[in-house]
């Protein structure tokens, strides 16, 4: 069993997204929409900036602009990189003011170390544990902290092997959770065990490991999303990958002064579901999107189940992703209930889970998202919440320890649905909603800004009816 948070019970601090469902007499013909650039090598091009062998100006083109990229901003500017945003280009230099550092941030913490950096990266877990990762590769003394949700969310999973590989680093409040203090290098050259699936831990340890130079191998426990190791690669580094461990062998990068970021496919997802549910016949396109295989689960699994989802144009990019058209066809007639069985499938799909689930929903006969005891420790209990979120429209969904069962073919409605401050519960029934008659109001639902901000225009150009309303 796993512990649920406090933070998986409903709040209403942003505003509201609000649905009126069923999509009005559009011709069924085709279409195109873009979305933002992706989250995950957007974090990792503004990293790249840190790295020896870095540009003194390092331009990142379609970054994603939401607010768990500009999470980093801040704490960048702490350490002397001036940072400019113009449209969705991100420009970082070398050489900025230092940023003055407060005597004590949170009183509460008694051990907090006098004249150290202080890098708060609100509650991005993606920024948090990336930075503290580079931090340790450079030697570079900071504590690293986040908002009181991301300090719930545990840091272990990446402190653990770079304590192995010689770094100094102390909790400061709670075992295995922010905030930490960083200090002293990695050194040691070593095999480390992670004991999670978790992308971002493998992906502390690289760049730990290539900002100090230091030859290292990562052994993980399933493959997921490697935006790290193919960014990494296009920078001129010899990792030599085999089935369950990565290894680097110590050598240089070169960081080109422009990086190219392709769109998010976790972001594509939702227009792409949208129009899916539509059920009109009409086929949309998205664009530029990011067609790395360890990210494309979502589309793979409905793509098995039956749905009409196809990939076009494929090319490769300057940060080392491939890039394509993803096309799909409205409709779910044909479309059986799906299935993830398998570690790798989950970790293709992680962030969409929600959104999965809520497909499912009006798919006939049972739908098993399994493998996902990780998403207990997000931004909420996704498992949870994504439960939660589905009920509120009528569905049924078991919560098992480790997935969800859905059993799909229940009479939905709208209604007031929450979205417990969760960028991807809001943004599932938000998606879900343009499909049911009725009005539907997803409370919390303008989160969807830590990704997305762009989610309600997008979703309009597919044929919904989204609006967002501020609180009073």
């Amino acid at each position: 069993m796993f512990e649920t948070s406090s933070f998986d019970r409903p709040r209403t601090t942003s505003g509201d997204l609000v649905v009126d469902g069923g999509r009005p007499p559009y011709p069924a013909a085709a279409r195109s929409v873009t979305v933002p650039g992706d989250k995950s090598v957007s974090h990792r091009a503004l990293l790249a900036a840190m790295l020896p062998g870095a540009p003194s100006r390092l331009t990142v083109r379609n970054a994603n602009l939401g607010g768990a990229v500009r999470a980093l901003l801040p704490a960048m500017r702490t350490l002397g990189f001036r940072t400019t945003v113009a449209a969705d280009t991100l420009t970082v230099e070398h050489g900025g003011p230092v940023t003055p550092q407060p005597k004590r941030p949170h009183p509460d913490i008694t051990r907090w170390p006098d004249g150290v950096p202080y890098l708060e990266t609100g509650g991005s877990s993606a920024a948090a544990r990336l930075l503290i990762g580079v931090l340790a590769g450079l030697g570079r003394t900071a504590v690293v902290d986040g908002d009181e949700t991301l300090r719930h969310r545990p840091m272990s999973w990446l402190a653990e092997p770079l304590t192995r590989l010689g770094a100094d680093i102390v909790h400061l409040g709670d075992a295995g959770r922010l905030p930490v203090l960083v200090r002293g290098a990695v050194h040691r050259p070593c095999t480390v065990e992670l004991t999670v699936g978790s992308a971002q831990a493998r992906s502390g340890v690289l760049l730990a490991a290539v900002a100090a130079g230091l030859p290292v191998t990562v052994r993980h426990p399933v493959r997921s999303r490697d935006h790290t190791e193919r960014m990494l690669a296009a920078f001129g580094a010899t990792l030599t990958e085999s089935p369950g461990e990565v290894r680097y062998d110590g050598g240089p990068v070169t960081v080109p002064p422009v990086v190219d970021v392709p769109a998010d496919p976790s972001l594509a997802a939702y227009p792409v579901a949208a129009q899916l549910l539509a059920g009109d016949g009409g086929e949309l396109s998205v664009r530029n999107v990011c067609l790395n295989p360890t990210r494309l689960g979502f589309f793979d699994v409905l793509r098995r189940a039956g749905a009409d989802i196809r990939y076009r144009d494929m090319r490769l990019g300057s940060s080392g992703e491939s890039a394509g058209t993803i096309a799909v066809r409205g409709g779910t007639k044909g479309v059986d209930g799906v299935r993830v069985d398998d570690p790798a499938t989950l970790h293709a799909l992680i962030d969409e889970v929600p959104l999965l689930a809520a497909v499912a929903t009006t798919l006939p006969g049972p739908s098993w998202i399994g493998c996902a005891e990780e998403l207990r420790f997000k931004e909420t209990d996704r498992l949870t919440t994504t439960a939660g979120m589905a009920a509120a429209f009528g569905a049924r969904i078991e919560v098992a320890d480790d997935g969800l069962l859905v059993s799909g073919g229940a009479p939905l409605s709208a209604g007031h649905v929450p979205s417990y401050e969760d960028h991807r519960i809001a943004m599932a029934a938000a998606t879900l909603a343009t499909c049911l008659p009725g009005r539907t109001t997803v409370s919390g639902g303008a989160c969807h800004r830590t990704s997305f901000p762009d989610f309600a225009e997008v979703q309009r150009a597919v044929g919904a009816r989204i609006t967002e309303v501020t609180p009073r």
